[in-house]
C-alpha cells in the first residue's frame, strides 16, 4: 500500500529483521480492542477476519463479512488509533477477482491501513485454521499478486 503508514511498517519491519528481532502482532476485531492494544505499547496490530466474523456475525471466518464490512471496521480501527498503531488488515482472498483485489488494496489504503494480507484460497473460503483448507493453482495465485502489485503502482504514480 501506498502512504506514509506502509513505509513505516516497511521501516518497523526491516528494523526488525535488521536486529534479528521478532514483532509481536495482536490481532483486533474493533477500534477499542485497538486503541488497547495501542495503548499496551504494540506498534502493529492485525484486524483478523476471524475476530471480526466473530465479534460482527458470530459465524466463523468462512467468506461470509463482506468488503464493505471490513473496510468499515478497518476505518474504524485506524481512525481510532490516529496514525499511531500501524494496522495491517485482513484482505480475505480479495473479494473476489483480480479487479476486486485492486478495490480492496485502494480502500483499504484510502482507509488508513499500513498493510494488507491477501490469501491464495478457493472460494467458497474455510478459515485459515480449519482442515480441508484449499488453495488456488499457482497461475490464479500469481493473477492475485500481479493485480495487487498492478494497485500499489497505480497509486505510487497517482501520488497520496
Amino acid at each position: 500500500l501506498f502512504s506514509a503508514m506502509a513505509d513505516r511498517l516497511r521501516d518497523v519491519i526491516a528494523n526488525a529483521r535488521a536486529n534479528k528481532r521478532c514483532i509481536t502482532v495482536p490481532g483486533c476485531h474493533d477500534a477499542m480492542s485497538a486503541v488497547l492494544i495501542q495503548r499496551a505499547g504494540f506498534e502493529i496490530a492485525f484486524m483478523s477476519g476471524f475476530a471480526v466474523s466473530a465479534t460482527q456475525l458470530a459465524m466463523p471466518d468462512a467468506g461470509l463479512i463482506s468488503y464493505a464490512e471490513m473496510l468499515t471496521i478497518g476505518k474504524n480501527i485506524c481512525d481510532a488509533t490516529h496514525g499511531k498503531l500501524l494496522v495491517i488488515g485482513d484482505g480475505d482472498t480479495g473479494f473476489g477477482g483480480p479487479g476486486n483485489i485492486r478495490r480492496t488494496l485502494r480502500g483499504y489504503a484510502a482507509a488508513g491501513f499500513a498493510g494488507i494480507s491477501i490469501e491464495d484460497q478457493v472460494y467458497p473460503k474455510r478459515c485459515s485454521y480449519a482442515k480441508g483448507l484449499a488453495v488456488e493453482p499457482r497461475p490464479v495465485a500469481l493473477a492475485r499478486v500481479r493485480a495487487a502489485v498492478e494497485a500499489i503502482r497505480e497509486m505510487r504514480q497517482e501520488g497520496p
